[in-house]
């Protein structure tokens, strides 16, 4: 039987790259099979899909509440013992299928598996390479040394059994830009076992209409992730815990989200007072540092 790797590409309106995505997943037949998840385009993007499309792709157009709706609806159709997505902007390296199936192949106690990833520009050019490294709770969780330290999964490069999927449930449809994150901490929590190829396997393409480009939203819905993940896990050891709600609370008074009934931001002082523990905190201590120096000049 031939193996596949079952990916869904989520579109709205994303003509203008999608010929470049499907060329890259013709390229890797007959190891990959598609599902097109298209919200109601008024572009040429359902023309190109047809296009492409082979016997066991499907192409469905429908509305949708946002990309983790239209993701919903394409893993629950589309079926696949080995899945992922590929966003329509994004593209699947030569021989990347093959890899990714081999994996799963040779450790089938693996249930996630992730490679390394070219950024590329809105020419296709690459601009660099990313690897990311992330293999448990407690890196997903460290945001601020792992996920925001160039660690992170960009997202085109990792792939997942079924019986995983199953175990974690859906994307969170109330997340815009967070969801695969959010969907990865689930897997950890899960207890997934994963394993990184090193290989390039994808392209992640970087252009001036993608959601990603929204970095303060994505940064708040990160945020608010690893919170509620703090709050609802005793099993994440204490000391990790603390400091990470500690720079938590930090990060959100710099991000601006601590307002008073002005709607101004509280002075620094007045919140270092207030949360004193701030102090174990290396960015505290080295702002602090600068503002003693600024006043000896």
């Amino acid at each position: 039987m031939q193996r596949t790797l079952t990916l869904a590409i989520p579109n709205w309106n994303g003509a203008r790259f999608l010929a470049d995505t499907l060329k890259s997943l013709e390229v890797n037949r007959p190891n990959v099979r598609w599902w097109f998840q298209d919200c109601c385009s008024t572009d040429e993007s359902l023309a190109i899909a047809r296009s492409f499309a082979a016997e066991h792709d499907t192409i469905v157009s429908e509305p949708d509440t946002g990309q983790p709706d239209a993701l919903n609806r394409a893993f629950r159709k589309m079926g696949g013992e080995i899945v992922g997505f590929l966003n329509s902007d994004d593209c699947l390296l030569p021989d990347a299928a093959e890899n990714v199936l081999e994996a799963f192949e040779r450790e089938p106690d693996i249930d996630l598996v992730y490679g390394d990833i070219e950024i590329i520009n809105e020419a296709g050019s690459v601009v660099r390479l990313h690897s990311g490294d992330i293999q448990s709770l407690n890196e997903v969780l460290n945001i601020y040394e792992v996920w925001w330290n160039q660690r992170q999964w960009v997202q085109p490069e990792v792939f997942w059994r079924r019986s995983l999927a199953d175990r974690v449930g859906e994307f969170n449809p109330e997340l815009d830009l967070a969801f695969d994150y959010e969907y990865w901490v689930r897997c950890f929590l899960s207890g997934a076992k994963v394993r990184k190829i090193p290989r390039v396997l994808s392209r992640f393409r970087l252009h001036a209409g993608q959601k990603s480009s929204r970095s303060a939203q994505a940064a708040r819905e990160i945020r608010a992730v690893v919170a509620k993940t703090l709050a609802g896990n005793p099993s994440i050891p204490a000391a990790d815990a603390r400091r990470l709600r500690l720079m938590l609370s930090y990060d959100t008074y710099q991000a601006g989200d601590h307002t008073l009934e002005s709607g101004r931001r509280p002075a620094f002082g007045a919140m270092l007072l207030r949360n004193p523990l701030w102090l174990s905190l290396e960015p505290v201590r080295s702002r602090l540092a600068r503002s003693l120096r600024s006043r000896v000049r």
